[in-house]
């Protein structure tokens, strides 16, 4: 059963499960950006801890119908929970399940939960939760399994026929092993992919692959998938603060200052203005579209105002990872070092948004400054013709 991942078009882009960083307000603010990837994950989420205590991380599986498809990604290690917790995603409409064979915390790792990449060194467990995760869904959505190239070293022929005999719908490889963390270069290599196909198309030819590790860029993304021949990609930390990231034709506005050189990307988009000013016809399909400073600050402080209402108890200092990527856009203005620890300070959205403000007049660039309450309101109306399944 590949359910909704048959049906994706080609090439397949989808949003890595992060903790704490593809929560529900993320999901949220990217399925509205007008960057939405072809997949979604939400954050990872114990299947131990919710077959036992439901009530403490259903929050965690919230939603807005605009994300779909949507996958519920589970870790664990006691098929019995993953029957459970799969349950519970089918009860809330998820269109998926995936399996989280690859992380590599300490904690995943330890012998209490032995879960994560952990399953590495146990196939036959690994298989096993596949199998119950499938039949708790009565085999009407699909498994997909997100795993590493091995645990200690580089285990291709050793693990990867041994998951792939579980059939998953889709796998997604991290392209490094546990014990290289984020640390080494992802493996993106012919000796490794070449070979992996080669398995997927002996053993589950209906098995999609997915690679994940290291892609920065969606340009960056199709290069893999034409020059490995795999289906698609997943992108984790460089969506940080970049909800624009999985369309092509969005592009940040460059700000000319410091020393910092504008990217290939923007470099294009200033050949393109040059173009239309001078009454030359840019192809539908190459037209890139300039997200204004103002846009990109708007929507830094539009992610905070959904935190502040979909979970009031977060603190905004969690999502200090966004902030440092959003201000990427004003390196060349100077005195970002300044303003993230002003902000860092800031407890609401409103007193992130004056801050702004102030750097902005402070940096000549009165023309950009945010108004707070057309902001809330855009967002407010966004929530209200939402359907958010809790």
């Amino acid at each position: 059963m590949n359910g909704f991942w048959n049906k994706l078009p080609k090439p397949i882009f989808s949003l890595a499960p992060m903790a704490d960083v593809t929560d529900i307000s993320f999901r949220f603010l990217l399925a509205n950006c007008m960057g939405k990837p072809n997949v979604i994950f939400n954050e990872f989420v114990s299947a131990d801890g919710l077959a036992r205590n439901r009530e403490a991380l259903i929050d965690k599986l919230g939603y807005s119908t605009q994300e779909r498809p949507i996958v519920a990604q589970f870790f664990g290690s006691k098929p019995e929970y993953f029957y459970q917790s799969a349950k519970i995603a089918n009860e809330l409409g998820y269109d998926g399940v995936d399996i989280n064979m690859g992380c590599p915390s300490r904690k995943v790792l330890s012998p209490k939960q032995a879960s994560g990449a952990a399953l590495i060194t146990n196939p036959s467990l690994a298989k096993e939760i596949v199998q119950i995760t499938k039949e708790a869904l009565n085999f009407e959505k699909p498994v997909s399994v997100k795993t590493r190239i091995g645990f200690d070293k580089i285990e291709i022929d050793e693990w990867i026929p041994l998951i792939l005999e579980s059939k998953p719908a889709c796998l997604t490889l991290h392209l490094r092993t546990k014990k290289e963390l984020s640390l080494a270069p992802a493996h993106w290599e012919h000796q490794v992919l070449d070979r992996v196909v080669e398995l997927r198309n002996q053993i589950s030819p209906n098995t999609l692959l997915v690679g994940n590790g290291d892609v920065e860029t969606y340009e960056q993304g199709i290069e893999y998938i034409n020059q490995f021949g795999i289906d698609g990609v997943m992108i984790g930390r460089a969506v940080y603060g970049n909800p624009w990231l999985f369309n092509k034709n969005l592009v940040i506005q460059y700000q000319p200052g410091l020393n910092i050189n504008p990217t290939e990307k923007q470099k294009k988009l200033i050949d393109q203005q040059l173009k239309i000013s001078n009454g030359l016809i840019i192809n539908e399909n190459e037209l890139l579209i300039e997200i204004t400073l103002k846009e990109v600050l708007s929507t830094m402080v539009k992610h905070i105002i959904i935190s502040e209402i979909f979970t009031p108890k977060k603190p905004i200092k969690t999502l200090f990872s966004h902030f440092n990527c959003y201000l990427k856009c004003c390196s060349n203005l100077g005195g970002t070092t300044n303003l993230k620890k002003v902000l860092f300070d800031c407890e609401t959205s409103e007193q992130v948004l004056n801050q702004l403000n102030n750097y902005l007049i402070f940096k000549n660039k009165s023309d950009q400054l945010l108004n707070y309450s057309e902001i809330k309101l855009s967002i407010q109306n966004l929530i209200n013709n939402s359907i958010l399944i809790r």
